[in-house]
């Protein structure tokens, strides 16, 4: 069940990227597509069901990896706020940080469940901000 979840929020997230790269100025894309993405993905493999077979070094490597993703959120949440907008873009950004401070203890603690029920609270951070500030692509007809 974990592992669908993340797919379908990763493929939920990976669709928002791509409508970023088509919306926000350059300094905004390079943030997310170089930093927020890539370390909410590392965030999230700490929650995630672990791999069949993962040895012990592979699992400290993957909750090493997530506290370094929960890091980057938090420092690229405050990054995103020099490029405020009008609205909640600032409150987005905090609650990503703020969430993420909450993540990166759970990925030192190694406590999955609590990674993931954190993992899905910072998808919500995102989602809503992409929500906010990324007009839907139009459909064609």
């Amino acid at each position: 069940m974990r592992v669908r979840l993340i797919a379908l929020g990763l493929a939920l997230f990976g669709g928002a990227a791509v409508a970023q790269v088509m919306n926000h100025d350059l300094p905004v894309q390079a943030i997310m597509a170089t930093a927020v993405n890539p370390g909410a993905l590392a965030f999230w493999a700490g929650g995630n069901d672990p791999p069949e077979n993962e040895s012990k070094a592979e699992a400290a490597a993957r909750w090493d990896e997530a506290v370094k993703g929960a890091q980057v959120m938090q420092a690229q949440g405050e990054a995103l706020k020099q490029y405020s907008r009008p609205g909640r873009w600032n409150e987005f950004a905090q609650m990503m940080i703020d969430v993420s401070k909450e993540g990166e203890a759970a990925a030192r603690a190694k406590d999955a469940e609590k990674a993931f029920e954190i993992g899905g609270r910072l998808y919500d951070s995102c989602n809503g901000c992409h929500k906010t500030y990324i007009p839907p692509v139009p459909r064609p007809q």
